[in-house]
């Protein structure tokens, strides 16, 4: 992986740790004012603005840096496509914010049976206009391989939701209802992604303040028919996507009432599950997240290069192992300590030791995905995402009605996420570039593996229990030893020479 690569997944690394921690934060922050029912009605609203996000902008970032990594060798062309797809864009956007206005009252209502969820939920609707825009200066600059902007950007809104949102929460946190706090926790989305659009405008005014360029119908009509023909496969999956998700939501707490809970247990414990214990298992997965950023337009770039192409699939796929072993082996041991340390929350621990030993697979689905993605196979990625989670709603209710319990609920959600990695490797695996996973690599990931298994016997037995201590030792002695087998490995490979 050339240097060029490794500085850019070290900018978007860095500052996706700081992002993820001050949304972490706020949401840690919003959990413990709101508890675990108004987390659960908080899940509902995410999902209905994700629904109409994905209709307005799904796949739009994607789209745009993959056009152009691939085709855009001019200022002017790169220029030409912010100019057309903005105009495109913001009027769909307004359509589509006016139908969620519309449609509002039926979702919260009839769909999930929210009913006070329908009065908290506007700054979700003016945030689809302005996360559109977002999305597509994002994928300018993802496009040109200049990642910092976007990611400042989303360090910046992340600071401005905290420090404008929890002082007025602490406010009125005494005299205020639960539909209000929902309304704040709302507001605040709303007011860090109207940041983020300022400054990624400040950001590309500068870059381009004067450049002026004349443009043709036939250009935006070429213009817009190559970036839609990849964003609305992807458009599509993520609607359908967030489709099976709203019916998710409506299934699963009406099961857990089933099976004996009343309304606000059902709603609490999905709200624990999806609130609280996956977003903890997820922590790390940004990292992994700068890498799916990264791969589009760097695979996109080099797809013709069969050796160059090999080479940067197989180090993806190692730094993403890399990441997720270490992880897994935390949650394992420390789910209830990392829950009480984040939520104050016991039985969120109890969910994150069940998610834990399928922690790998859920943070490979999302590098292999994007791999898929930039190798031009989005058709592929959108029929599987489709029939698997098809498959797995229907998989839900027998399993929770027959165990009477919400714990098959997160294993059904393991174990397909273990099957849907076996099928997109296949899929990678007989492209016709003949991928090769390099004997190197899984030496280097063996080697890994056994280097954790080491330090964890050496903590064990040197009975060092306390989560903060182990957990430093356990990064330190980590770092320690990935840097020892890349060193013996690069000495290795220079004598040979």
């Amino acid at each position: 992986m050339n240097k060029k690569i490794l500085s850019q997944i070290v900018i978007l690394t860095l500052c996706n740790i700081l992002t993820y921690s001050l949304f972490f934060f706020y949401r840690v922050f919003i959990s413990r004012r709101i508890g675990s029912i108004g987390m659960g009605l908080y899940t509902f609203g995410m999902t209905l603005y994700y629904l109409f996000y994905s209709i307005s902008s799904g796949g739009i970032l994607t789209a745009i840096s993959k056009y152009i990594a691939e085709n855009c060798h001019s200022t002017a062309l790169k220029e030409k496509v912010v100019f057309v797809m903005s105009r495109i864009l913001l009027l769909w956007s307004i359509i589509v914010a006016i139908f969620f206005c519309i449609l509002n009252p039926f979702f919260c209502d009839i769909i999930f049976d929210t009913p006070p969820l329908k009065y908290t939920v506007y700054p979700l609707i003016v945030c689809i206009v302005v996360v559109t825009q977002s999305a597509i200066l994002k994928g300018f600059f993802y496009g040109i391989q200049n990642p910092t902007p976007p990611a400042l950007a989303e360090v910046f809104e992340n600071v401005v939701r905290l420090s404008v949102t929890c002082p007025i929460f602490l406010t009125v946190i005494n005299s205020s209802s639960l539909d209000t706090k929902l309304f704040l926790s709302f507001l605040g989305i709303l007011i860090g992604e109207l940041s983020s659009l300022s400054f990624l405008l400040i950001s590309y005014k500068l870059k381009y303040k004067n450049i002026q360029f004349p443009i043709k119908l036939s250009e935006v009509v070429q213009i817009s028919s190559n970036i839609l023909k990849v964003s609305v496969p992807l458009a599509t999956a993520s609607v359908l996507g967030m489709i099976f998700q709203s019916i998710e939501n409506m299934i699963i707490p009406k099961l857990l009432e089933y099976i004996g809970n009343t309304k606000n247990e059902a709603i609490s414990i999905y709200g624990i599950i999806n609130g609280m214990s996956f977003p903890a298992a997820t922590l790390p997965l940004v990292i992994v997240n700068s890498l799916s950023i990264i791969i589009v337009p760097t695979i996109s770039e080099t797809k013709i290069h069969t050796k160059t192409l090999n080479s940067r699939i197989n180090s993806f796929l190692l730094l993403t192992i890399a990441i997720s072993l270490p992880a897994t082996c935390i949650f394992l041991l420390f789910p209830a300590q990392i829950c009480n340390l984040l939520y104050k929350n016991p039985q969120a621990g109890v969910y994150l030791k069940h998610i834990a030993p399928a922690i790998a697979f859920y943070y490979l689905s999302v590098v292999l995905s994007s791999l898929l993605n930039a190798l031009d196979k989005v058709n592929f990625n959108f029929i599987l995402n489709t029939v698997l989670t098809v498959i797995r709603l229907i998989a839900y209710i027998p399993t929770i009605l027959l165990f009477k319990s919400e714990i098959p609920y997160i294993w059904i959600s393991n174990i397909f996420a273990l099957i849907s990695c076996i099928i997109m490797i296949e899929k990678i695996a007989n492209i016709e570039f003949e991928f090769i996973l390099e004997k190197r690599i899984i030496i280097l990931i063996f080697q890994l593996t056994m280097g954790c298994l080491l330090i964890f016997t050496i903590l064990i037995y040197l009975k060092i229990t306390s989560m903060k201590v182990f957990i430093i030792l356990f990064l330190a002695g980590y770092l320690l030893i990935s840097y020892l087998i890349l060193l013996y490995q690069k000495r290795c490979k220079k004598y040979r020479r």
